[in-house]
């Protein structure tokens, strides 16, 4: 999407209120009539993977990693060859120990990557610094790109006093702020502060713009107030009775968190379908071969442009990224030749559009 265009679209929602009363049920399916197993990938084991902690991918297939502990951000092809390492001390020489914790593809051109302290830095596809930021201006979770742009969802700060609003900000690859959109404010403010879902997946760009999403909220929401898209609600959803109190303990905060639904991720699982990933669904709803596992984990499959009717799934595997057709997963470690420990290795599932389903 060119810049002009994305800014069009975006700016569409600065004067209008949310107009989004239309809410369709997401019936529970099983999870094989919406994911069915493509294949596995396993990365160049002369790369040291320390952890996946963020995943991206483009649309040849070729897969961004980015290793927290290992302060790694690793280009590999769709089969795992390592192509590329981008080194943030590149672009930050005198900061080279920031941990890089979010990278994405910008365009064909670029890669984006936030690092711990609210830094940022672009590189180019082949590894040389566009420009980087020591601290970005607002603080934000998460971003996503479209086009050569970098989409942030920026979130108020617990010690905000009052809370100030959230907005969609967006920035050019050489990280100069363009305008920011304010956005719908969450029902609950305070739980929103407190805690994240998973980290940098709060919002995600399609091909009608960028989708959001709250810990308590039932659907993940366009940052268009004019869009059209319907809500859904997924058959295991049921909202929060309250707001989780800002005074509380750590420890009485994450109990607080844990007791409800959360909802903490939104994927461009193609460039119109959203799947939106919750936790700590109510227990009915946990499948016998995870009985005894914690976490529950409930993914909803809706279409932003009304292809078919939405969906929703007991997970079987935990979604770290998706994109053009695809979800993917952590598996096992792989087990080397020589016995050793290998890295991590992806497990790739292809969605199967419902029945429903426009040609």
């Amino acid at each position: 999407m060119r810049l002009g265009l994305l800014l069009a679209v975006l700016s569409a929602g600065c004067a209008a209120a949310p107009q989004r009363s239309q809410i369709l049920d997401a019936p529970v399916v099983p999870f094989d009539e919406l994911f069915a197993p493509a294949d596995t990938v396993r990365f160049d084991p002369s790369i040291i993977i320390g952890g996946i902690d963020f995943l991206d991918l483009n649309q040849e297939g070729d897969l961004l990693v980015t290793d927290r502990i290992g302060r790694g951000i690793h280009l590999f092809s769709s089969f795992g060859e390592h192509i590329r390492t981008y080194s943030a001390q590149e672009c930050l020489p005198d900061d080279g120990d920031r941990a890089p914790h979010i990278s994405r593809f910008l365009g064909k051109n670029h890669v984006a990557t936030m690092l711990s302290g609210l830094a940022a830095a672009v590189f180019t596809a082949d590894g040389h610094c566009v420009d980087a930021t020591r601290r970005l201006p607002d603080p934000s979770r998460g971003f996503c790109t479209s086009g050569d742009s970098m989409i942030f969802l920026i979130t108020p700060l617990p010690s905000a006093e009052p809370l100030s609003y959230n907005r969609v900000a967006v920035y050019s690859p050489e990280l100069h702020f363009l305008r920011d959109i304010s956005v719908e404010w969450p029902k609950f403010p305070a739980l929103n502060v407190t805690f994240s879902g998973f980290w940098g997946r709060n919002i995600d760009c399609f091909g009608d713009g960028p989708y959001f999403t709250y810990l308590g909220s039932m659907d993940a929401m366009p940052a268009r107030f004019d869009a059209a898209s319907a809500q859904q609600r997924p058959e295991f959803y049921s909202e929060r009775p309250r707001d989780m109190p800002l005074r509380m303990s750590i420890e009485a905060k994450r109990a607080e968190w844990n007791r409800y639904i959360t909802t903490d991720a939104v994927f461009a699982l193609t460039s119109h379908t959203r799947m939106v990933v919750y936790r700590n669904l109510d227990e009915r709803w946990q499948p016998e071969e995870q009985a005894d596992t914690w976490v529950r984990l409930g993914i909803s499959v809706g279409s932003n442009v009304g292809r078919f009717l939405p969906r929703s799934t007991i997970a079987t595997v935990w979604p770290i990224a998706a994109g053009y057709g695809y979800a993917y997963s952590r598996g096992d470690h792989e087990r080397l030749p020589n016995g050793d420990v290998g890295n991590p290795m992806i497990l790739r599932h292809r969605f199967v559009p419902p029945q429903d389903a426009d040609d």
